[in-house]
């Protein structure tokens, strides 16, 4: 027998919203997402279905319409944490992870926006919104690069990499490659 789900959007805490739709937190503690349209709703739900194994996505619980009901995901942005805790070797394990994670669920993108990172209490990250995976092809994490870049910690990370899996330094060190290259483009269509 299936359980049914009655909730009460105006008992609920206005979490924020973006392009797509709305997010709430229900009082047991679930994220609810009111996307605008269904075909958004119905993407979002294949996408947490194919990344239901992974420790990094939160689990769908239903999907109604264009409404999802979800695990609720807690913590700072990635950027966030790492000013406000510096980048541990945990959290360099975390990172490279999820990459590799992405790999193994045969996402195109490997590329994930900071306001969708986050970083619980126990240095675990969680991801939200991933947005066409299986579509858009970036071949690197360059935001992630990015604010590792920007926050400073960008060598500390490449020590634990070393130390962790130092077969992925290549992967990595593309990466700052291929950033270097967009940030040149971007500037050149200047000129």
């Amino acid at each position: 027998m299936k359980r049914k789900h009655q909730i009460e959007i105006q008992e609920c805490k206005f979490l924020g919203a973006g392009a797509e739709g709305s997010v709430y937190l229900t009082k047991d503690g679930l994220a609810v997402k009111a996307f605008r349209k269904i075909k958004n709703a119905i993407a979002e739900e294949e996408i947490l279905k194919v990344t239901k194994d992974s420790p990094f996505f939160p689990k769908c619980i239903v999907r109604a319409s264009n409404i999802i009901i979800r695990e609720y995901v807690e913590g700072e942005n990635l950027y966030e944490y790492i000013m406000n805790n510096g980048i541990s070797y945990k959290l360099s394990k975390e990172i490279i992870d999820l990459i590799e994670d992405f790999k193994r669920l045969k996402f195109k993108r490997l590329n994930i926006r900071n306001s969708h990172i986050f970083v619980n209490k126990n240095c675990e990250i969680k991801v939200i919104d991933p947005r066409k995976p299986f579509t858009k092809i970036t071949p690197y994490p360059r935001d992630i690069i990015e604010i590792l870049i920007k926050a400073k910690v960008f060598d500390d990370f490449l020590k634990h990499l070393l130390d962790y899996k130092p077969e992925l330094l290549s992967f990595w060190t593309e990466g700052y490659r291929y950033l270097a290259n967009v940030r040149k483009r971007r500037i050149e269509k200047y000129f």
